[in-house]
């Protein structure tokens, strides 16, 4: 490597820091102020009782489990976790219905935007094999940024031509580029393919770097499918924003209308930088 090169590498590394370092203390000087991780819909089910009329069923319920088995009873009752065990107790566990493991993996949760979830397709995009653990820390962080990111875009006055979640998506990218670039590029070891990676355990790919872009993606309200999900091909999100196709880049920290370069489009990438700029953030 020449010297050059390794100057340019440092200040890449540098402004990384940087970014990962602000919004790290953003974050935390913050948390008391947005919304309790507590009362994140996904953080509801984990969480939820397992006791009904003195009795504790955790030993054959879990509320994560009866919710996202059986579609019925998510339309009759929705995230409430007093009304899944008392249907549990009440009726479920005599009608065979199973509430202690998953019978089915074809559907994951996700945030949908707001105070409730959507059930997606696994094959659009999941969460790469975290641990419930690991998934509630990168939820956190993940539900943070997109607080920040919808503050920061909340003054701007869209453009002709641009709309707000386009831009909400760059900011996004580019600030996944950052914690992606203050990590480690690998492809072996428990962690890389997810959002846990990127955010904590500070290793990556093209996978997790996808991974943890959606993640906040979903705190942000914004659909996106996983673009070559489960291959060795570069990955990145397949988003609708703005109405219209779209695609977010975490590896490279852009995102644009139409199709990624990465799959031949020619959209115009719009940087971390160009949104930064708009939206008066330094």
């Amino acid at each position: 490597m020449n010297k050059s090169k390794s100057v340019r590498s440092i200040i890449k590394k540098a402004v990384s820091i940087i970014i990962v370092t602000a919004f790290t203390m953003i974050m935390f000087f913050e948390s008391t102020s947005i919304v309790s991780r507590a009362e994140d819909p996904y953080e509801i089910l984990l969480s939820a009782t397992t006791v009904y009329n003195g009795v504790d069923y955790s030993a054959e319920y879990d509320a994560y489990c009866y919710y996202m088995n059986y579609a019925d009873i998510r339309a009759a009752f929705g995230m409430d976790p007093y009304a899944l065990i008392m249907h549990y107790a009440l009726y479920g566990r005599f009608e065979g219905r199973i509430a202690n493991r998953l019978i089915a993996t074809e559907e994951v949760v996700v945030p949908s935007g707001d105070d409730s979830v959507s059930v997606i397709d696994i094959n659009k995009h999941d969460n790469g094999g975290m641990s419930a653990k690991q998934e509630q820390i990168a939820r956190s962080k993940a539900s943070q940024i997109a607080t920040e990111i919808k503050k920061a875009a909340a003054n701007y006055s869209p453009k002709k031509g641009t709309g707000v979640e386009v831009l909400e998506c760059a900011y996004a990218a580019g600030i996944v580029q950052a914690y992606c670039n203050d990590g480690t590029y690998t492809t072996s070891g428990k962690n890389y393919r997810t959002a846990y990676g990127v955010f904590v355990a500070r290793e990556y790919s093209s996978e997790g770097a996808t991974r943890a872009l959606g993640l906040i993606l979903d705190y942000l309200g914004i659909r996106w499918e996983h673009a070559n999900i489960g291959t060795y091909a570069d990955q990145w999100c397949r988003v609708i924003v703005d109405g219209q196709e779209g695609f977010a880049d975490g590896i490279n920290g852009v995102a644009g209308y139409g199709k990624s370069s990465l799959e031949g489009g020619d959209g115009k990438e719009i940087s971390y930088a160009d949104v930064r700029a708009m939206f008066s953030v330094y």
